[in-house]
This record gives C-alpha cells, structure tokens and sequence, in this order.
C-alpha cells in the first residue's frame, strides 16, 4: 500500500473526530489538515484545543503531514499580513507536529488572456527565505507548491536555488505543471529530491484554450498519467504521502452528485492500492 493522505478541504463544518474516523475507514494514514475555523484546525485554537488534537491523532495513529494554509506571496500589499499569518501557522504546525506549512506564491489568474502585474522575483525570493528562517526555529519546513506562475519545475527550481534553505521543500500538485506543458519526468526530473508531498488528482483540458486549469475528474477518469508520474517518484527516491486534494470548494465540477468525499475518498484508497499492485507485477516481469 503507498503512503495515502487527503486534504480535509473538502469536510468543511466536520469535527475533527469525524475527520479521523473517516481516515480510519477509508483507509488513509495520514491527512494534511486545511487551517481556518471551518476545518476544526485553526491559528485560534487554545493550547488545551491543540493538545486534544494531538491526543486524538495519536490515539488515532493518524499522521499529520502538514498545515494547509492559505499564505501566498506575490509583491502585492497582503504580502505583510500573510507574513504576520504565516508565524501563526508555523507555530501551530510546531503544535501539531505537521511536518510542514504549504505556501502559494503568485496570483490565482484562470484566465491566459487575462493581465495580471509582474511579480516582483527578488522580493518573492526574500519573502520566502524570511519564512523558511522562522519555520526552522520551530523545527518547521516551508512547502511551496506548483502552482500559478511557479507551476513548472523549470521555474521552480530557480527559485529554490535562490532562496537557498534546506527546510525549503516541494509540495508536488500533479495536474498544475501539466496544465502549463510540463511533463511529469521534467517536473520531477528538476524537483524530485525536494519533493516532500504529492497532490494527487485527475483532470482533462477545457475546450476553451485560454482557461488555465482543467476540468477535474474523477482519479483515474482524466488523462493525467498516474502510474508513469508514481514510477517516476519511485525512482527518484520519493518517501512522503500521495495525499488527495480533492477541491470541492473551489470547483463545480466535483460538486456535482456521486462527487462527496463519502464516495470519492473510498475509491481514490481503491485505485491507489491497486497501482500499488500494477506497478508491483509489472517489475517482476
């Protein structure tokens, strides 16, 4: 069996118990957990709250991957408070005993003929080293994931090198690098050493061409190649979690009948254990 997690973006206005519950019976090991109040898990909880937290997870043997926060740097006049808001995430990673914090840089633009102003790089560049300083104090890496205009492993990368941190790690969002024509053995190929987490989902283009992002499907029902991007991982010495980001919220797509987590999140577990068992044959061969 891989090593499965899930975003809890999805059980927005569920308890954190029931969450847990439902890791259980599906089957999960982990889950990375959304941070705001809607979620159960916030900058806001008490110190008694994070302890019963970390009481419920223990008992549970449920791994806390990381804190799915909603920090984003791009130059902008929020970059300051999403500074201020990220030290609150990271102490709360540190409470929870998350392993990391995921970060956004850039802008969230779903439209190619839609403007949008230059990010300023070196200003980005010390943003995200000022908060990979505070994280390491915690024992806290930054995970900063493939997306908006860092999407590629080509211009990932560079920012890597130059912020130049070793708590500085890669969440991998498999279908972002796609959608701007990257394959998945150039992606990995450039990011796979610090790839420390794996957003697994499927999708297929729109037919609209100046639409960013795919439409989202159901996991093994798009085109994206799964198995080739898990033997590519396996190669490359991956060792964190294939966790299902499965946006609900952000997507209407999925919030469409016969798309609930009760439904989907059983069958993600399904496939995967079953790639598991595919690629296992396959090198016996």
């Amino acid at each position: 069996m891989r090593r499965l997690a899930f975003s809890t973006l999805p059980c927005e206005g569920w308890t954190l118990e029931k969450m847990i519950t439902f890791s259980k019976e599906c089957g999960f090991s982990a889950m990375e957990l959304r941070e705001g109040k809607a979620w159960m898990v916030s900058t806001e909880m008490t110190s008694d709250e994070r302890l019963e937290a970390i009481h419920l997870f223990k008992e549970a043997d449920i791994k806390v991957t990381n804190i799915g926060s909603n920090v984003c740097f791009n130059g902008t006049d929020r970059d300051q408070e999403m500074s201020e808001h990220f030290e609150k995430v990271a102490n709360l990673a540190h409470d929870l005993k998350a392993q990391g914090i995921r970060v956004f840089l850039g802008y969230f633009n779903g439209r190619r003929d839609k403007e949008v102003p230059a990010i300023p790089y070196e200003y980005v560049v010390s943003r995200v080293r000022r908060a990979c300083d505070y994280a390491a104090s915690l024992q806290v890496q930054v995970w900063l994931e493939t997306h908006n205009e860092f999407a590629t492993g080509k211009v990932l990368r560079k920012l890597l090198d130059d912020v130049d941190r070793t708590n500085c790690a890669v969440i991998y969002d498999i279908i972002h690098p796609l959608e701007e024509g990257e394959s998945p053995a150039d992606t990995i190929a450039l990011l796979g050493a610090q790839c420390a987490h794996v957003h697994m989902k499927d999708g297929r283009p729109f037919e609209d061409k100046m639409e960013v992002n795919w439409k989202y499907t159901k996991v093994g029902e798009g085109v994206i190649p799964i198995t080739e991007i898990v033997n590519l991982l396996d190669q490359a010495g991956y060792q964190g979690y294939y966790s299902l980001e499965w946006e609900t919220k952000w997507r209407k797509e999925l919030q469409e009948p016969g798309m609930e987590p009760e439904l989907i999140f059983p069958a993600y577990v399904s496939y995967m254990n079953h790639l598991t068992q595919t690629i296992n044959e396959m090198r016996t061969i």
